[in-house]
């Protein structure tokens, strides 16, 4: 792992799980230059379909903003992190980021579905380093002990310019079949020996080159640009995800994000965080560690919380 900074976005939502994810993170990326952590402190703005006092309700919404900052807080006296940057409402950052990343009349924190979205810029431009390696604080990763799967992407991005960030495997590799990142493909990907390229960025993990990043900014210009315009004057599907404004700009540049076809490391993500879901975390930390996972999850990056449950109460299958 070289000249890369491990970053973590932190938001009140992930209070309940932060303080037994980001640890894992960390651990499993024991050898970036800098571990930053952004904690997004905004409370997202009113969309059509977003009410902030019905879906952000006070005074709990304070009180977990007030821990997820403390647990960041923590971690930076521990040593645990390097940097930890709140963002708050009204910080001089969102003017930087909207003329250098969007344009300069795009100043919402979060998206129109209230995800956030100048937290995502605040990673590239507060990142000291060449590489930018980020995660969700929600994403659970395996790495095979002694494989860095940083060091394989740094690798197959310097024998192909056209590609400007990676990823590991987004689910646990499928057993038997025809080899693709996950069952459930929607967009084409080219297939190379190092692995899958296409445009698409999720946010829940990336490795960026920002070398090559920096000529695609700002990220709205050709279609993204009046799509979101349009939106925009629309009051409709404003602001776009940061998702799909780095996808829709890496397509015109005909740029490409790797997924790596190596099986030594690969991603999941909890699409539901109920109780269920916080009663399992710990055994499907220590078993993600060890690479282990039920057998109808393989080729599925979204965690099957009831598979889970049954795998880990029946301790037979995982011998």
């Amino acid at each position: 792992m070289k000249d890369v900074t491990l970053q973590i976005n932190l938001s009140p939502g992930d209070d309940a799980y932060a303080e037994q994810t980001v640890p894992a993170l960390v651990a499993a990326h024991a050898g970036a230059t800098e571990r930053l952590l952004v904690v997004d402190l905004c409370k997202p703005q009113a969309t059509r379909i977003v009410d902030p006092a019905q879906r952000y309700p006070e005074p709990a919404y304070s009180a977990r903003q007030a821990r997820i900052l403390s647990l960041a807080e923590a971690w930076g006296r521990s040593g645990l992190v390097d940097r930890v940057v709140a963002l708050r409402p009204g910080d001089e950052l969102f003017g930087t980021l909207s003329r250098r990343y969007l344009r300069p009349w795009l100043r919402e924190t979060h998206d129109y579905g209230g995800c956030a979205l100048m937290a995502y810029l605040a990673a590239f431009e507060l990142c000291r380093t060449r590489w930018l390696l980020h995660f969700d604080a929600d994403v659970l990763i395996y790495q095979k002990p002694g494989f860095d799967w940083t060091g394989a992407a740094q690798e197959a991005l310097a024998r192909d310019p056209t590609i400007v960030a990676a990823t590991p495997r987004p689910a646990p590799p499928m057993l038997a079949g025809i080899d693709a990142p996950t069952a459930h493909e929607r967009l084409r990907s080219l297939d190379r020996p190092a692995g899958w390229l296409n445009a698409w960025c999720s946010t829940r993990c990336y490795l960026f080159d920002l070398e090559r990043l920096r000529p695609l900014l700002p990220l709205l210009q050709g279609r993204i640009y009046w799509e979101t315009l349009l939106a925009r004057l629309r009051g409709r599907g404003y602001p776009r995800s940061p998702e799909i404004m780095i996808f829709r700009r890496m397509q015109a540049a005909r740029c490409w994000r790797l997924v790596l076809r190596d099986k030594d490391s690969w991603l999941l993500h909890p699409a539901r965080k109920d109780p269920l879901f916080h009663r399992l975390l710990p055994a499907m930390l220590d078993s993600v560690r060890q690479g282990l996972c039920p057998e109808t999850q393989r080729g599925h990056a979204d965690l099957d919380l009831d598979a889970w449950a049954a795998w880990l109460d029946e301790p037979a299958p995982r011998r």
